[in-house]
This record gives structure tokens, sequence and C-alpha cells, in this order.
């Protein structure tokens, strides 16, 4: 069975990233071993770089792909409500072109360290099935998919990871319930847009009495999509379901919709993870996310230090990564050895704390290595 040690390295271990300074064996698909100083045997220096665990990305929208910088001059509903510049964009191209846009993006993204995503798929089983002829093992697509009708509801959950609702307007009430109790019964994913703009917020409390969010934990859903506008009553109860918020904050920035309360959630111990949404506005890089993350939670919190940083990390990591039961997770001796391995050029250089630095100042060009079962897969 095929040894390597790497040694001379920083590696986050554990669900906490807690960092250590030593080496890392991997013995065929597995780290055998982590251990503090220097190996007793043999090792690849890696010149005091990093291993992380790989990026997680909570929220794509890979369909978007042949669409970049079309939401300029526009608002947020422009851009993505049902008759919104995407959805005439998306209508007016063909499969082949919707379907070789999703694969150039997946390469970006295994190229900027993410290794698992979860999409919300537009177009129904014939959208659902574009982007499964592209996918491939790295990054892993966790496909949610999204119909319009209750009788292709059975078809679509056979074949997706489960269901990726835009709004909770999308379906009348009954056919909701129908989809939310169908995806639950089958055991896959259930998530929904929530509280994305003021207005939405707004108009839910009007017509039901009830936010976004109230409405939506009632599906029973896996996690929430955006909650940009959730209010700290929302947190409190999202944190009480134990689901899951996903925050997309370059996305709603762009899109001129807000900024996520990143600092509420830290306050209420509300569970969350980063994802990029759109990749019509943004690209899909998980260093770019995590950086503006951090900035917008500076913003609102000057107190934030270390913890809150690493809290960044996890959201982008370990945390959705186990939430998803995915084949990769924390760095541990007996765990799958899939990680990244960043070298400390000039911008990591005299970091005083290591998960801060790298959530604020590492980029693509650190990486040199991305492993997936034990195997070098990355950079080419």
């Amino acid at each position: 069975m095929t040894k390597l040690t790497l040694s001379n390295v920083t590696i986050l271990e554990g669900e906490d990233l807690d960092p250590v300074r030593g080496y890392l064996v991997i013995c065929g698909r597995e780290i055998s071993k982590i251990g503090e100083g220097s190996p007793p045997r043999r090792a690849k220096d890696l010149k005091r770089g990093f291993v992380i665990p790989p990026f997680v990305n909570a929220h794509t929208h890979l369909g978007d792909s042949i669409l970049k910088e079309k939401y300029l001059g526009r608002s947020q509903r422009e851009v993505v409500a049902p008759r919104g510049e995407k959805f005439s964009g998306l209508a007016s191209a063909g499969e082949d072109e919707i379907a070789a846009g999703m694969k150039e993006t997946l390469h970006d993204m295994l190229q900027t360290g993410t290794l698992a995503h979860c999409d919300f798929r537009e177009g129904g089983l014939i959208g659902l099935r574009l982007l499964r002829r592209v996918a491939c093992r790295a990054p892993l697509s966790i496909v949610l998919g999204r119909t319009s009708s209750v009788k292709e509801i059975d078809e679509l959950l056979a074949e997706a990871d489960g269901a990726g609702i835009p709004s909770l307007d999308s379906l009348r009430g009954a056919a909701m319930r129908e989809l939310a109790r169908r995806a639950v019964r089958n055991g896959r994913l259930l998530s929904l847009h929530v509280a994305e703009t003021p207005d939405a917020q707004e108009n839910s409390v009007r017509r039901t009495g009830k936010t976004e969010v109230e409405r939506a934990l009632e599906l029973r859903p896996s996690f929430l999509v955006h909650g940009t506008w959730a209010t700290r009553d929302d947190l409190v109860a999202l944190r009480k379901s134990r689901v899951p918020l996903v925050f997309c904050p370059r996305a709603n920035s762009l899109l001129g919709v807000g900024v996520p309360p990143i600092h509420l959630a830290l306050e209420e111990g509300v569970e969350f993870w980063l994802g990029t949404d759109n990749a019509m506005v943004c690209q899909p890089d998980m260093f770019s996310e995590m950086a503006f993350a951090w900035a917008c939670l500076r913003r609102s919190r000057t107190s934030a230090g270390s913890e809150e940083a690493k809290r960044i990390l996890q959201a982008a990591t370990v945390r959705p990564a186990s939430k998803l039961s995915l084949p990769m997770g924390p760095i541990e001796e007996g765990s799958r050895a899939t990680f990244l391995v960043l070298s400390r050029r000039s911008n990591l250089v005299n970091l005083s704390d290591v998960c801060a630095g790298l959530v604020n100042r590492a980029r693509p060009a650190n990486i040199r290595a991305i492993f997936l079962d034990g195997k070098q897969i990355g950079p080419k």
C-alpha cells in the first residue's frame, strides 16, 4: 500500500480546525497519522504550508454560467424573478450551451478547491439531467431539482438528491406541502430560498401573519438559503429547529438586497454555511466568499476575532460536509485523505492567527495540491 508523508506543515485538524504544526501520513485512501514536530521517516517538505479541509459550496445555480454579468443595471427582481433576465436567458439558450457552461464552472470550482457543491437546478427533469450529464467525481454535485407539477414530484425525487424550492409562493399551498412531505418521506433533502429581500419578508407577514422563515420551518426543511432579512426571532427558531442557514453575502450584495446577519447568527448559535449563489453574478470561489463574509462580519461587529474567523472557515468546509453526509470532512486519523494543501506564500507569511489569516488572505494561487481519497488530483 502506498504511503506518503507530508511534513513541515500546519494541519487544521478535526471539526474544530485545531492547528497542528507537524506532519500527516497518507496510507492508501486514508490519513493514518497526524503528528506534531518532525516525522520519523522521509517526508515531503511542505515548507510551512497548510493542510485544510476542502471547500463545500452549499448553494449554487450553475445553469446561470452562460449569463455572466447579465445582472448589470437591473434589480434583484429584474434578474431572478420568474420573468426576469435569468429565466428569459435560460429559455432562449440551447441545452448543449447550458451544459457546456456548467461544465466550465465545475472545472473552475475544482481548481479553486471546492470538492462538493449543492445546486438548485432549474428546468425540472430536463434541467436536472443536464447537470447530471456533465457532473463528475470532483466536485461532487448534490442536485436539488424543482418542479411546477405535482405529477412530476416522484420522478424528480427519484433522480434528484432532493428538492430546491425557489420561493414559498412558487407552488400552491397544497402542492408545496405535498412536495415537502414526499421529500422528507423519501429521505431526500429539502431546501428553500427565504427572506432574501425585505419585500419578501414584509409581504409574507402581511398576508400570512408569519415570516418566511416561520412558514418554511413548518415544511421540515433540511436547510434554508439566504435569510438576508431574517429577524432575530427567526434565527432563534432556526437554532431551536436545528435547521442550518446558507448565507450568500457576495451575491446578496451584488444584487443589492443587503448583507446577511452573520453577526446575529453567531450571537444566537445558528448553524450557518456559505454558498456563492448565482454563477451569473459571481464565480463560485469560496476563498472570495470567505473573505467577503469576514468583511461583512467585521463591519457589523468589530469585536469579531479568532473564534469567529474559525466559524466562517468551518461554514465553508466541515460543517456542510457533515450535515450533507459527504464522503469528505474533518482531517482526522482514520478519515479519508481528502484535503487542500496551501503554500505559505507572501500573502500567508507572518500570520498572527492561522484561521483569520486563511479566511481573510488565502486565494486560489495558494493551492499547491488537492488530494481526493489519497490521490493528488490538482492543480493541473
